[in-house]
């Protein structure tokens, strides 16, 4: 059964949970993951995929130390929000090197770098654990996107779950997870983005890719 714990309280004092999978006995060494959903609060979707993925790690474990985070963004989830409890856009609130006061609406980076607790909870996560496979489950695009080292193996799951893979967003995003952890840090980093579908019918789609990122190379 997985490690079940806690890395941090929200802005509203909710809970971050966490799930540590540990791999086989006999299973080779490989690059340790983390994989986190609703960083946003309104892209949902994730969190369902993360759930049914648990489950399914907690009969056949991974091919790597894995650690989950279904939901990062608690009281945005709550809210319907975006953003959250301080109106913060969390995945422009990383202590990256483009990080940057200037925002558009909506796109609030925080007072400071970090200044959030669920960004600094994720951070403290990674530096713990020191994993350098880092996928994000977002919504609503249909891409599998890259930073840093992550070309590789997002096209590999681009395939798997036919939605190709980019390196682009099509926008700047300064003060990102990807910009801190794979741009600067050089760490496989992947913003795997999920269009809005009927929550059984996505972790269907994206049950293969999800799977091939803790089990091979």
């Amino acid at each position: 059964m997985p490690e079940h714990f806690e890395i941090g309280k929200t802005v509203m004092g909710r809970t971050i949970e966490c799930l540590h999978f540990s791999p086989p006995s006999y299973a080779k060494a490989k690059a340790k993951a983390i994989l986190f959903g609703a960083i946003h609060g309104d892209e949902p979707i994730g969190i369902h995929c993360l759930g049914r993925l648990a489950v399914e790690l907690a009969a056949m474990p991974p091919g790597r130390e894995t650690w989950i985070i279904p939901a990062l963004n608690l009281d945005g989830l709550a809210g319907g929000s975006k953003n959250n409890a301080n109106d913060v856009d969390l995945n422009r609130s990383f202590a990256a090197k483009n990080w940057s006061s200037d925002h558009k609406p909506g796109y609030f980076p925080g007072t400071s770098a970090e200044s959030e607790p669920e960004a600094q909870a994720l951070s403290a996560l990674i530096a713990q654990t020191g994993a350098t496979r880092l996928i994000a489950l977002h919504s609503p695009f249909r891409t599998v996107n890259w930073d840093g080292a992550g070309q590789e193996l997002a096209e590999a799951m681009g395939k798997l779950n036919g939605y190709g893979a980019s390196s682009d967003i099509g926008y700047p995003t300064p003060g990102s997870f990807g910009s801190k952890y794979g741009v600067d840090q050089g760490c496989e980093v992947i913003t795997f983005e999920i269009p809005m579908m009927d929550e059984e019918q996505a972790w269907l789609e994206n049950r293969s890719a999800l799977r091939f990122a803790l089990d091979l190379p």
